[in-house]
């Protein structure tokens, strides 16, 4: 049986019971190394949901198959989830079912995708617009950080939309508790995505480690796609790209920079410093000139095509 077949069967309901009483499971709406999302239905309620199946028996990239580790760094993210869930621009876990085999983690359904797919498909993101969501976004993350908790794997395949195009965060399967004055220096992202100091502890020896600042410098790459339809620092060569991020080498001087305003390049600027210590904080990106400027949260549906940007999955390792 091919790899997606068997992915498209259901756990035996044996298996989890108490998600088959409450849920009836349709059709795929995407899949992971180790899960499958599927649309569902609450029985009692109609009300549809987004169920995470997650296989504990699944082999991983490194050929490695551990239902032990898969069960403890699930748990540390249904943790972490029911501590940042409430705000409105981060995924709501709504249930939790274990069983031998699986894990299913119901959540809000969010109908318009990924922004992933919101930017390579149909959408113009002018000022206005990049606005409302990056606004979005940084809110989200304040209060993320807020709970002394780093995100390390934002990026647009991360960032759900709900059905009146509001953002949702999401995928916090990267996500630690720090605590007070702890660093980081697990290599783990997405390499487009990585902040200098998160490659530096794969670099080099003794290196200081990372904290919150990286989710800054990720939602830096972020608002400059958003603004040009393509990422800063990507190159075809993932070795040139590093080598880039490393340096903060990155430019304004494509043409689709030519009619866009001073604020949104400075804010840029100001997320993407090599240096940690002296990038944005999250409370001073949302006191920015850039976001002074907004009036109206409503999002703009004008719609046109943009450029290739690239996906990219999300790694422990490179």
């Amino acid at each position: 049986m091919a790899k997606d077949e068997e992915d498209d069967l259901l756990p035996d309901k044996d298996a989890a019971k108490g998600f088959y009483a409450k849920y009836e499971p349709k059709e795929i709406l995407g899949r992971g190394i180790s899960s499958t999302v599927r649309r569902c239905i609450e029985k009692e309620t109609g009300k549809e949901f987004a169920a995470k199946i997650i296989d504990l028996g699944a082999t991983t990239e490194a050929g490695e198959t551990n239902p032990y580790h898969m069960l403890e760094a699930t748990r540390q993210e249904i943790s972490i989830l029911r501590q940042v869930m409430g705000h409105p621009y981060i995924i709501d876990l709504q249930d939790v079912f274990e069983s031998d085999a699986f894990v299913f983690l119901v959540f809000e359904l969010c109908p318009k995708g990924e922004l992933f797919d919101y930017l390579t498909s149909v959408v113009t993101l002018s000022e206005k617009k990049t606005r409302t969501i990056m606004r979005q976004i940084f809110e989200g993350v304040e209060y993320i950080h807020a709970k002394n908790i780093v995100h390390r794997d934002l990026k647009p395949e991360n960032i759900l939309l709900d059905e009146n195009h509001n953002v949702k965060i999401t995928d916090f399967g990267f996500a630690r508790q720090l605590q007070e004055g702890e660093k980081l220096t697990d290599l783990c992202g997405t390499p487009g995505y990585l902040a200098p100091e998160t490659l530096k502890c794969n670099m080099f020896e003794g290196s200081p480690g990372y904290s919150q600042e990286v989710d800054i410098w990720a939602c830096g790459v972020i608002m400059f796609t958003l603004l040009v339809g393509c990422p800063p620092f990507w190159h075809r060569k993932q070795m040139v790209m590093l080598r880039n991020i490393m340096e903060g080498k990155y430019s304004f001087t494509s043409p689709e920079w030519a009619d866009i305003s001073e604020d949104p390049k400075d804010l840029i600027r100001k997320c993407l410093v090599v240096d940690p210590a002296q990038r944005i904080t999250v409370k001073e990106v949302l006191r920015h000139p850039f976001f002074n400027q907004m009036v109206s949260s409503r999002p703009i549906r004008t719609k046109t095509t943009l450029f290739f940007i690239p996906k990219e999955i999300s790694l422990h390792t490179f």
